[in-house]
């Protein structure tokens, strides 16, 4: 009440000051356009004005009563609309994970001009097209991605990507990854599919490049990243010894040299070197090597090897051999090495014994071939030819369903 009564009081001050101003300054304006003068007192004039903003607002206010309901529902069929093709966004999206690639398609399509983020529409249903084989349809929606978000360039150059890599098409993928490693080597999928890329091509140098960039950025768990080091090295080590190469041993020994210590210990890592270095000739290297793998790691491949392979001493590896034999002593594949290295040492007698006691505990096509060749040499020709026939029927398999 008390606020009403002072509100009253302000009021009845104010008015009574303007009256007060009003008799005692009239005040007097001139407008003056052209030919033509207005004249009126200052009093007037403001008058006037706020009659006009009067006006003005109440024809606003009209205009407002008469227009919003129009505006009001025009704002809902737009939201409406909106709505429906959210909804079937979402619902294509749906339709793609759950690999119903033509209804997902057609609904991204359909829903890609409206929604609020075209791109993924278009990313999405280019990748059901792929998906579908379509690729004309594919790069169709890839291209209208572009047009629609030209900053979504990483987004669809993924995508491009990964449907590259799908099909196979390695080189083409790489082209695209190589722009995008480019502009983000930080970013973990580029690198994931750059992995994929170089691991297609078999570019195994240039693989190897990116390997700190997988520890840096953490691109791949602890188990992954050292099967990947190992694929890596074990490609490298294998292809110093490939015929085209003729890299001679001081390399692989220098690329072995350069290899981490934990990777070196992996046994596939290991036995690839060894096995590169036989192809290369460097036999005392050979023989040093699996003298102390086998001593820590027994393999049926690598006795095998020392069997074959030329250390310069056969005595010394045929003494070796024998200690192994005295804890492994019904080992077919021990027995074969033996037999050899007795055959080396021409123990021709003792070979014999080595190579029929192997043949009994296992056959083996290189067991006949071995006893073949030492009966040819006694002059057991006929014992030769039955261990060659032997041999030829196991290796083919004809041996092994008559039992033989």
């Amino acid at each position: 009440m008390r606020k009403l009564l002072l509100f009253i009081v302000l009021i009845a001050l104010i008015g009574g000051v303007v009256a007060w101003q009003m008799l005692e300054t009239s005040g007097y304006v001139l407008i003056a356009v052209g030919n033509y003068t207005v004249e009126m007192s200052l009093w007037a004039l403001l008058f006037l004005l706020l009659l006009v903003w009067f006006l003005l607002r109440t024809g606003g206010y009209f205009f407002r009563l008469l227009v919003e309901p129009g505006r009001q529902l025009v704002r809902q069929r737009v939201t409406s609309r909106q709505s429906r093709f959210r909804a079937r966004t979402a619902k294509g999206l749906l339709q793609f994970i759950e690999g119903r690639w033509d209804l997902a398609r057609r609904n991204l399509k359909r829903a890609a001009r409206h929604s609020d983020m075209p791109l993924i529409n278009y990313l999405a249903a280019a990748n059901a097209a792929h998906e579908l084989g379509d690729r004309l349809d594919a790069n169709r929606l890839l291209l209208k991605a572009e047009q629609t978000d030209p900053g979504g360039e990483l987004a669809i150059g993924l995508v491009q990507a990964r449907m590259h890599l799908h099909s196979e098409q390695y080189e083409e993928a790489l082209a695209i990854l190589q722009r995008l490693y480019a502009g983000e080597p930080d970013h973990p999928l580029v690198l994931r599919l750059l992995q994929q890329a170089y691991s297609g091509l078999e570019d195994w140098t240039s693989l190897e490049k990116l390997l700190p960039d997988f520890k840096r950025y953490r691109v791949f768990d602890e188990r992954t990243l050292g099967q990947i080091e190992v694929d890596i090295y074990a490609a490298l080590l294998a292809g110093m010894a490939a015929p085209a190469q003729h890299s001679g041993s001081a390399s692989l020994v220098k690329l072995w040299q350069d290899i981490p210590r934990h990777v070196r210990s992996k046994p596939l890592i290991l036995d690839t070197y060894i096995n590169s270095l036989y192809q290369l000739g460097d036999y005392a290297r050979v023989e040093d090597l699996l003298r102390k793998t086998l001593k820590s790691r027994w393999d049926e491949k690598l006795v095998k090897l020392f069997g074959v392979v030329d250390g310069g001493d056969p005595r010394r590896q045929l003494l070796l051999a024998e200690r192994w034999l005295r804890e492994r002593p019904n080992d077919a594949v021990l027995m074969l090495t033996l037999g050899r290295l007795c055959l080396r040492n021409q123990l021709w007698g003792k070979a014999r014994d080595y190579l029929e006691s192997s043949l009994s505990l296992k056959a083996d096509p290189e067991t006949y071939a071995e006893l073949a060749g030492l009966m040819a040499r006694l002059g057991e020709h006929e014992k030769s030819a039955r261990y060659y026939q032997q041999g030829l029927s196991f290796s083919t398999g004809i041996g092994q369903t008559l039992g033989t």
